[in-house]
């Protein structure tokens, strides 16, 4: 009785017997318990429209013997209608066949005879009201955890499409840097290219000269397998090694080293310091800066500025030191033969001003960027306009803007962009309109 008087809500009790003296002795045994609130049917039809009407019944509690429809086949159709209602049948013929029915058919929580002894009844009854009150508590656990779950899943949706609308805003996010570095390296590299003009048009006994060399040092470092920053670094360092040659004066700049005396000497040399202290405020040219300083270190250690020997001379200066050479002596010889001849000069300075394990990769990479000198029959020369430029023709001589801007080097090969640069540039800056290209006889016919 006590845990039953713990119970918060009310448990409806449906009293079913066709006896009134019956109900009422029932309802007499149950009005003193607050939790009860009784309902009474007098036979098993009028039991069935009240559980229609109350489907929220907890406890039936039903006589077996009754006249239209015995106890048993009211329970079962009542099972049925409130499946969660515990059932007690109550009668006075306790035979086994009556306790089977009552248990199989009607799925009976307990079977007591008549006349009942009150505090079993009672019991009982509260028993039933417990497993009622479990069932009822059991399923709303698990509405609440079934709720709890949909929210769960509601949350974990919402919660995803926040990760993927982040995701999403973080790659755009990427997408945008990306695309804003590759456009500073982009400007960056720009920039470079056109400080190598500037260093072009202020010495200007060697048009193109940083170019080729950039270029060449390009090819050499690929061929040496050098990763994709090393080979930014010496294309960077070929554009701007001799930068340092626009604080020289023209009265310097015009003699060759073989004719300057101790003073212009000492001047000559110091241009790969300024050009190292020129470049040394930009975080992203430190590494250039050192490669510009030693690209006159020779290898035998009698270079400048710091006398630096063999393997102490950093790669990339080295690589430098032998395209720089090379490309100089290029114009001591005619077109035809400029490339091998050049190569051949270069014989004496393995091993005394150049490192001689980068030999056979100068070799290659000279004929593979000038392989344009050798002309066989097979290629044609002609003049274009720019308007006349196209895809594929190659230039055989350095084109310059009207105002001396070197614009495409010696043997460039014209793509889309080159030509629209070449025309946009005759439109700011007009040139000679005839430029002088290679094109193979095949593709001129």
């Amino acid at each position: 009785m006590s845990e039953l008087e713990t119970e918060n809500e009310e448990l409806k009790i449906l009293l079913v017997d066709d006896e009134v003296n019956i109900t009422k002795a029932l309802r007499r045994l149950l009005i003193d318990v607050d939790c009860y609130d009784i309902y009474i049917a007098n036979s098993g039809q009028e039991a069935l429209d009240l559980i229609a009407a109350e489907p929220d019944i907890g406890v039936i509690i039903s006589d077996q013997r009754m006249p239209e429809m015995t106890g048993v086949e009211f329970l079962q159709q009542a099972r049925v209608l409130v499946p969660d209602a515990i059932r007690i049948l109550l009668t006075g013929y306790a035979d086994i066949e009556a306790s089977i029915s009552a248990i199989n058919e009607g799925a009976v929580f307990r079977y007591l005879t008549k006349p009942w002894d009150d505090e079993i009844l009672l019991k009982a009854i509260a028993e039933a009201a417990h497993n009622y009150w479990l069932i009822a508590e059991n399923k709303r656990l698990n509405r609440l955890v079934l709720k709890q779950k949909e929210e769960l899943q509601q949350w974990n949706d919402r919660l995803k499409q926040r990760v993927l609308d982040q995701t999403a805003q973080i790659r755009a996010k990427g997408d945008e840097l990306a695309l804003i570095n590759q456009q500073l390296r982009g400007s960056f590299e720009e920039t470079i290219e056109a400080l190598a003009g500037l260093i072009e048009m202020r010495d200007r006994r060697a048009p193109g000269h940083c170019r080729n060399v950039a270029e060449l040092v390009t090819v050499m470092a690929e061929k040496l397998g050098l990763s994709a920053a090393e080979k930014g670094q010496l294309h960077s360092a070929g554009l701007l090694h001799d930068i340092g040659k626009i604080a020289m004066s023209d009265k310097l700049l015009g003699k060759s080293m073989t004719d300057l005396d101790t003073k212009e000497l000492h001047e000559y040399q110091n241009h790969v310091v300024r050009g190292q202290a020129a470049i040394n405020m930009v975080p992203a040219l430190h590494e250039i800066g050192v490669l510009i300083r030693h690209h006159h270190e020779r290898f035998d250690g009698e270079g400048f500025p710091d006398k630096l020997k063999g393997k102490a001379i950093p790669l990339g200066a080295r690589i430098v030191c032998a395209a720089d050479m090379f490309e100089r002596k290029l114009s001591q010889f005619p077109e035809s033969a400029a490339c091998s001849s050049a190569l051949a000069e270069l014989e004496g300075e393995w091993g005394q001003s150049l490192d001689p394990e980068l030999r056979l990769v100068l070799e290659e990479g000279a004929k593979k960027v000038y392989s344009y000198l050798n002309i066989s029959t097979t290629v044609r020369e002609m003049k274009v306009s720019p308007r006349g430029l196209e895809v594929g023709m190659q230039l055989q001589h350095d084109l310059f803007s009207g105002t001396g801007v070197l614009l495409l080097k010696q043997g460039a090969t014209f793509d889309e962009n080159a030509i629209g640069a070449v025309q946009r540039c005759f439109m700011i800056d007009p040139f000679e309109q005839d430029i002088c290209v290679l094109l193979k006889t095949d593709e001129a016919e």
